[in-house]
């Protein structure tokens, strides 16, 4: 009988690392400064609002993209696995959750601020439904998915083997710093650390962006109903 070869095994496929984290955070940063500069060269006067909030989905879409590409080349490694009904469930919860919170840190940062500015009310501006069911799709969906790939799948995946406690924290201060020194910082912090314990717990970044995804939707939905700061 004719002696079958052995076969090597496959190479692991490598993790992610600090290398995937640089390029991620430069890509990140390099391609929002070179899509808003494009946009603002482009329109005529101020760009529209579904563009500038398309700008931020695709700067972390690409970003993402690019640190896969160079070693790690698949999707899972970032959290793209099929989620389970309850863990999108969860996400759905915890992001309504974070948000009635969000609603009493609003509160408290006026309190101690004076400061009633709200990033959000510039979405009051837009003239016509066809821009505002625009930015909720862009802002409550897309935006959410990219964030979380970014921030959760890429920067906690990478911090996360320094420490799950340091990984969890450094990412959502990061994840709230990204939106500004403002009303929503310490909102946004809130939902980076829920959303990193969520994926942690869960392994898929599904339910962290369906948690993402409801904050924004309610947000979204409530400012362009109402009018004003909600």
């Amino acid at each position: 009988m004719t002696e079958q070869p052995v076969l090597a095994p496959p190479a692991p496929r490598p993790a992610l690392g600090w290398i995937e984290l640089v390029v991620g955070a430069v890509s990140y940063v390099a391609l929002q400064l070179a899509l808003f500069v494009a946009v603002g060269l482009l329109a005529e006067g101020t760009p529209p609002a579904p563009v500038l909030v398309g700008v931020s989905a695709a700067s972390a879409f690409g970003a993402v993209a690019i640190a896969l590409v160079l070693r790690v080349r698949t999707p899972a490694a970032v959290g793209l696995v099929r989620p389970t009904l309850r863990g999108v469930a969860l996400g759905v919860g915890l992001g309504v959750l974070v948000w009635l919170v969000s609603r009493v840190l609003i509160v408290v940062y006026v309190v101690v601020t004076g400061d009633r500015s709200d990033p959000q009310e510039a979405l009051t501006l837009f003239s016509g439904p066809v821009a505002a069911a625009l930015v909720i799709v862009i802002g409550g969906l897309l935006v959410p998915l990219g964030e979380e790939l970014l921030f959760r799948g890429l920067v906690y995946g990478v911090l996360r083997r320094v420490g799950r406690v340091f990984g969890v924290v450094v990412t959502a201060a990061v994840f709230a710093l990204a939106h500004g020194l403002n009303v929503v910082f310490a909102a946004a912090f809130v939902l980076g650390v829920v959303n990193a314990l969520l994926y942690e717990r869960t392994g898929s970044i599904w339910p962290p962006a369906a948690a993402h995804a409801t904050f924004n939707l309610i947000s979204f939905v409530l400012v362009l109903a109402v009018g004003s700061q909600v």
